[in-house]
């Protein structure tokens, strides 16, 4: 069942690289009408309830990967059977995607965000935009040194990798750096600008998490780890901002 399951899911992999990342967009768009539509207290349970649900989800995965069972054969057997059926056209056009989540690229991206917003006079948002993003990295890193989980093999050159496997970097950081740029859009740019945000950054984190899977470059798990984990910690993140904010000190307000 599960080397069918694998199988299949390297047969359809082009598929999956359209329609998931497709799927996560409407489901972002889905939990943020759920979060408009209640009020301060309901947004709370809603936020704690899915940064638990992020966190266990990433306990249950951290458990798995660390013995023999059906995680990691499907893990073994996805990317054995990817390792057969990916073309080389495809391969090609995952680098590009994959790239969208360098930890460079990333890197300066958040730099540059954090001086502008300094720049700007939005001190509150810069530190939000340097902790969401900087002590996230720091995570990812201190997890991966702790399982030091070996990468699955590949036997081409369209990508370069270095360190760990668990959890995937490139899927924790675009989930950190792509999810913080959702929230300073949403408190700084016109409310047209928030929605298709949101939808776009969902679908980019997506493909860029699946991009690591096709490239055999990660297990399925390493990517679902790192979506889960740093899902969590945005949410505590975003949830400290909007605390603060509610309390007068509005982590957006601008200083002279």
């Amino acid at each position: 069942m599960i080397d069918a399951s694998a199988a299949w899911a390297a047969e359809h992999a082009l598929l999956l690289f359209l329609l998931l990342p497709c799927l996560a967009a409407l489901l972002a768009l889905g939990a943020a009408r759920a979060w408009l539509a209640v009020e301060a207290r309901g947004r709370t349970v809603l936020g704690a309830g899915g940064a638990g649900l992020a966190l266990l989800a990433f306990l249950a995965l951290a458990v798995a990967v660390r013995r023999p069972g059906a995680v990691v054969a499907f893990d073994g057997a996805l990317a054995n059977a990817l390792g057969r059926a990916m073309p080389d056209a495809f391969l090609w056009l995952l680098s590009w995607f994959t790239f969208l989540g360098d930890r460079d690229l990333l890197a300066l991206c958040c730099v540059l965000a954090v001086l502008w917003l300094l720049w700007r006079g939005y001190k509150g948002l810069a530190l939000f935009c340097a902790v969401s993003t900087g002590l996230g990295g720091a995570l990812n890193w201190l997890l991966k040194y702790g399982f030091q989980r070996l990468r699955p093999d590949f036997n081409h050159d369209y990508t370069a990798v270095v360190g760990w496997s668990f959890p995937s970097g490139h899927a924790s950081a675009a989930m950190a750096v792509y999810g913080t740029a959702c929230y300073l859009i949403w408190r700084l740019a016109p409310v047209p600008w928030r929605r298709p945000s949101l939808a776009l950054a969902a679908a980019l984190v997506t493909a860029i998490g699946l991009s690591r899977v096709l490239l055999q470059v990660h297990f399925a798990s390493d990517v679902a780890a790192g979506w889960a984990i740093s899902l969590a910690w945005m949410i505590l993140c975003v949830g400290l901002a909007e605390g603060l904010r509610a309390s007068g000190r509005d982590a957006g307000q601008r200083v002279h």
